[in-house]
């Protein structure tokens, strides 16, 4: 079978970029609009053929090495392949389309407001739990799939929520338990509080639960855990943040956000 050679046009909300080849409409994961890619069918998408590039052979000059090692596995981040400020443009496209076909007109002038550093942002993040044959392990869900990706570093969340997670994964394996589905950590941005949650697969079952929070403390000394709620403070306000609390993970554009909001 001949290679299936696509060259994507425009980008698409979830971060592919939209090629057609004779008369059919492929969405193209890692690759970048202008670019032309040697691909693989991945199935559908909302009716929509998928495909993934597996070769560049014309690069887009927006094009970079991905940092994460995990980037193409995990089904986390879309676009590390493109500079920051190309990722921005993409995003705006994105939204000048839908607002089009809503009968809608983005002003031309509208920045794009990004980050100055689109990194270790998420003060909050939720991660499922592998067993494995050396442990417990934690990570997010593979691309397109309910299977579980093991990481050891995450670059778009805090540090803090990074460093945790092998103590977290360790006191589990120590203490063997069983059944655990996933872990929420939440960050305070301007303190050492660090929230947690464990969440179990059915019903949560009797389990050690004030041993597990003693050895975790002990594997982190640098941090105050708490298993209840914790303090988010900005502009002179305090919120009472729980686990099942929505907050912004990004808690820095939050504020651009909210003061662009109250300047228009």
């Amino acid at each position: 079978m001949a290679p299936l050679i696509l060259k994507p046009s425009s980008p698409a909300h979830g971060g592919a970029a939209v090629a057609r080849d004779d008369g059919k409409v492929w969405l193209v994961n890692y690759a970048l609009p202008g670019e032309v890619v040697e691909a693989e069918p991945r199935g559908r998408q909302g009716g929509v053929a998928v495909a993934a590039a597996t070769r560049v052979i014309e690069a887009s000059p927006h094009r970079v090495a991905a940092p994460c090692p995990y980037f193409g596995a995990c089904g986390g981040c879309q676009l590390q392949h493109a500079a920051y400020a190309h990722q921005l443009e993409l995003k705006r496209q994105v939204v000048e389309e839908a607002w089009s076909r809503a009968g809608l007109r983005l002003p031309p002038d509208t920045a794009v407001l990004g980050m100055d550093d689109p990194w270790r942002y998420r003060i909050r993040g939720e991660f499922e739990a592998l067993a494995t044959a050396g442990g417990w392990r934690f990570g997010f869900h593979r691309m397109r799939s309910h299977s579980v990706l093991p990481i050891d570093s995450c670059l778009i969340h805090d540090q803090r929520i990074e460093g945790a997670l092998p103590a977290f994964a360790r006191a589990a394996s120590e203490l063997q338990l069983k059944d655990l589905q996933n872990l929420l950590l939440t960050v305070e941005p301007a303190g050492p509080g660090l929230l947690w949650r464990m969440r179990f697969r059915g019903r949560e079952p009797r389990w050690p639960r004030d041993e597990y929070a003693h050895r975790v403390a002990e594997l982190l000394p640098e941090s105050t855990l708490l298993d209840d709620a914790m303090s988010l403070e900005f502009w002179d306000l305090t919120f009472r943040v729980r686990s099942d609390t929505f907050v912004q993970t990004n808690f820095r554009q939050m504020l651009v956000l909210y003061r662009t909001a109250l300047d228009m």
